[in-house]
């Protein structure tokens, strides 16, 4: 669950019904990340001897992270101090730095495991970021309970629900004097990539996001929860939007490519692989402005 907290941090906590030395490998070594969270995980010195200035490389697809130990308690804590760098569609490359700290507790046969994550820059980007890494990490948080209490890996599942293409976050203060939209009444698009569902559905940077097929989506959490529920449907949905005040509404096909997902086949890329390929693409859809309207059709 996620617990309510100031805007410069995320916490969640969750209770696993699993050994405690079992939920610490999970969180702290690359063995036990790889089981639930990444794709590839590496650290520097012994991979069970965890120490303070140990430093990971941790693969999640189209993001990479180079966290380095802060603190380390066997079986209570374990802190680093995070580097993520992310590529965008068009593959351009984003840096952002946080720090984050597990605290662990045992409680009856549960593990009490708390999550949080500090640092955020108080503006629309570190907002952006916040809401974003709160939600992935409250999924990855259910993709660990799955994995150490029924040894499911459900990370495919969770992740790969389709995408418009956008940037998008709840509308702050600041947006709603632009926009006219109550702050928490909808998902502000701070960008919409070219050639992406949402710039072939006609929207651009400002519009504000309301609804998918008449359900509200006033906060990012909600976006991602509705928009989630088209996994595996490949029907047009229609999304409200506000744009210079007016509501507006306009027809959509998501889509489940790897570019907008971040679901790569690392066994076949590797993260600068995929960086060149996204900037290769988005020249070649710049030069034709044609090339994702014919696979729409």
């Amino acid at each position: 669950m996620m617990i309510p907290c100031s805007l410069d941090r995320t916490i969640n906590v969750t209770y696993l019904e699993a050994p405690l030395v079992e939920v610490w490998r999970s969180i702290a070594t690359p063995e036990g990340m790889n089981t639930y969270l990444t794709y590839t995980a590496e650290k520097t010195g012994s991979s069970k001897d965890i120490r303070v200035g140990d430093v990971y490389t941790l693969c999640y697809g189209d993001i990479l992270n180079h966290p380095v130990v802060t603190e380390c308690r066997y079986g209570e804590v374990f802190a680093v101090r995070d580097r993520y760098e992310s590529i965008a569609p068009d593959g351009r490359s984003d840096r952002f730095d946080v720090q984050t700290r597990f605290t662990l507790a045992q409680e009856g046969a549960f593990v009490k495991l708390t999550l949080e994550v500090t640092g955020f820059e108080p503006d629309t980007y570190g907002q952006w970021f916040r809401e974003c890494l709160e939600m992935g990490w409250r999924r990855s948080l259910m993709n660990l309970k799955s994995v150490v209490e029924l040894g499911m890996d459900l990370r495919a599942e969770l992740f790969s629900y389709p995408r418009l293409g956008v940037v998008n976050c709840t509308v702050n203060a600041d947006q709603s004097a632009e926009t006219g939209v109550a702050e928490g009444e909808g998902n502000y698009l701070m960008e919409v990539f070219p050639n992406s569902p949402a710039a072939a559905a006609g929207l651009r940077k400002g519009d504000v996001i309301v609804s998918f097929d008449e359900t509200p989506t006033p906060n990012y959490s909600e976006f991602v929860r509705v928009i989630s529920s088209y996994h595996h449907k490949k029907e047009r949905i229609r999304i409200g939007y506000i744009r210079d005040g007016a509501r507006k509404e306009t027809p959509a096909l998501l889509s489940v490519e790897e570019t907008f997902t971040g679901l790569v086949d690392v066994e076949t890329e590797t993260y600068d692989d995929i960086r060149r390929k996204r900037e290769t693409l988005a020249r070649q859809r710049s030069a034709s402005g044609s090339l994702w309207k014919q696979k729409q059709t």
